[in-house]
């Protein structure tokens, strides 16, 4: 009898040692597929953060120009400004100008028109004098 629960035992034994290796097998498999995908994963990680950091960098670089366009931009307004307030004033002293020339050209007219001609002996200074040119 201790011979048949001794073959028993053995025969125990050896079907859990058979199931232990087993499972350990299965163990080892799931490790190793664990252990790849989380390879798998820190590499895709990785590129993750280096495509995220070369966007960052190309916000940053893009910012910078358009902080530099916006200046320009407004750099160009403020010129096209003062170049039409002066175009401005240069048209307002132009049509002072022509008006008062016009002014002048009309009261010539009128002093042509309204002096009498020069006397035989009169001169030209005598005659501007006597007319308050």
């Amino acid at each position: 009898m201790k011979l048949a629960i001794a073959a028993i035992s053995a025969a125990l034994l050896a079907g859990c040692s058979q199931q232990a290796t087993a499972d350990l097998a299965v163990c080892k498999s799931d490790l190793a597929r664990a252990q790849s995908d989380l390879a798998t994963a820190k590499t895709a990680q990785t590129a993750a953060e280096q495509k995220a950091t070369g966007l960052e960098q190309q916000v940053a670089t893009l910012n910078t120009e358009l902080t530099q366009v916006q200046g320009q931009a407004t750099d160009a307004v403020k010129a096209a400004e003062e170049k039409a307030a002066h175009a401005k004033a240069g048209a307002k002293k132009a049509t002072k100008e022509a008006a008062l020339q016009k002014a002048e050209a009309e009261a010539q007219q009128k002093a042509d028109i309204k002096a009498p001609p020069p006397t035989k002996n009169e001169t030209t200074q005598q005659r501007g004098k006597r007319l308050g040119l």
